[in-house]
């Protein structure tokens, strides 16, 4: 399976990357939203890991470009999350989306993909 990660924090990134290739994953890393709006257009992934701060800052080129609707069908691990926090508003919740609340350890992020593929 593939799998779309958006962090713009460069340590954590390359560890959750190295974790789930190390499982046989294949992992496009984007620490940008310019960079993750590319990688959707050129394939779709099975999963998407989303930094809730990344996606936050870069959350005007979601909006404008309607990524929500695009992604409804592809469930999304949103981590870091604040309370209460529980889908984008633009995109219906996918049945295996899973939330995890800040701080967000990085091996609760690679379980939660194992509950979600």
């Amino acid at each position: 399976m593939e799998i779309l990660i958006l962090d713009d924090l460069k340590s954590r990134l390359e560890t959750i990357s190295q974790s789930l290739e190390k499982r046989r994953y294949k992992v496009i890393s984007c620490r940008t939203s310019n960079d993750f709006l590319t990688s959707i257009n050129q394939s779709m992934p099975g999963l998407i890991l989303m930094d809730y701060d990344t996606w936050f800052k870069g959350r005007s080129i979601w909006f404008y470009f309607q990524i929500g609707e695009k992604l409804q069908s592809v469930p999304i691990i949103f981590y870091n999350t604040p309370p209460k926090f529980v889908a984008v508003k633009d995109r219906k919740r996918h049945e295996k989306d899973y939330v995890l609340q800040k701080p967000s350890e990085v091996d609760s992020i690679i379980d939660a993909v194992s509950h979600t593929s």
